[in-house]
């Protein structure tokens, strides 16, 4: 897992020496292997690392549970945390969008008062094959399908991207590490749950075994091509437009 990792950092050149990053730790399995990975790694580049966790305040005392075990984790390895909370409780409409802007805000709100190089989360293999699934069933172009960026614009790096969720899970088996389950996640009312636990399970079955990581490559193909475009069209842009 750890070389698997290392490997995918350094293809996508997520760090580099000296950063301050954080980690966004939700106390959940991705997101608590993310951290623990990341604090073994993190001296091959002299990384200074920092823990994030946005209570939403969705689920009351598990909530505020999952905001204790988080500052107790960070405690524990020697590193600082900044909790925050986003009270979503009363919020109507798409919940799922909702809470994704909330996380957006708070990082930029992260990375401006602590001066952050990069953000890490703990979006897996098994994230990006579900994501592609639910674009294309969307309708999404290649932009679209290149679904979940390994490095973003904005500082967002995703070190586990190349890590199916079954080696995250046996990793913290390995090493005895406690997570938190979001109890949110077995709910049919979110889209993506319905993918995760109906949808890619029967296509899976029916259809082709190794779907989760047809998809994953057909992000990974999506996200070259996009790559490849941007590239050529500044190339040509610097050739053949004056100002």
């Amino acid at each position: 897992m750890l070389d698997r990792v290392a490997k995918t950092i350094a293809r996508h050149r997520m760090f580099g020496p000296g950063d301050r990053a954080a980690v966004a730790v939700s106390g959940g399995a991705d997101s608590v292997c993310l951290l623990d990975v990341l604090h073994e790694l993190g001296p091959r580049w002299n990384l200074h690392l920092t823990v994030l966790h946005l209570n939403h305040n969705l689920r009351g005392e598990e909530s505020r549970a999952d905001a204790a075990f988080v500052a107790e984790m960070a405690r524990g390895l020697g590193l600082a945390s900044v909790l925050a909370d986003a009270d979503l409780s009363g919020r109507r409409g798409n919940l799922e969008q909702a809470a994704r802007r909330a996380r957006q805000q708070f990082f930029q709100e992260a990375m401006r008062h602590h001066t952050l190089d990069k953000i890490a989360t703990g979006h897996t293999r098994s994230d990006q094959a579900e994501t592609v699934l639910f674009r294309f069933l969307r309708g999404a172009g290649g932009a679209g399908l290149a679904a979940i960026r390994p490095v973003t614009a904005q500082g967002l790096v995703r070190p586990l991207i190349d890590s199916p969720r079954a080696a995250v899970l046996d990793y913290l088996r390995r090493r005895r590490l406690p997570w938190r389950e979001d109890s949110t996640n077995a709910s049919p009312e979110f889209t993506r749950n319905r993918i995760r636990h109906q949808l890619l399970p029967a296509l899976v079955r029916d259809f082709n075994p190794a779907l989760e990581e047809t998809l994953a490559h057909t992000a990974d193909w999506a996200f070259e091509e996009e790559a490849y475009w941007e590239a050529e069209i500044d190339r040509l842009a610097s050739q053949h437009l004056r100002d």
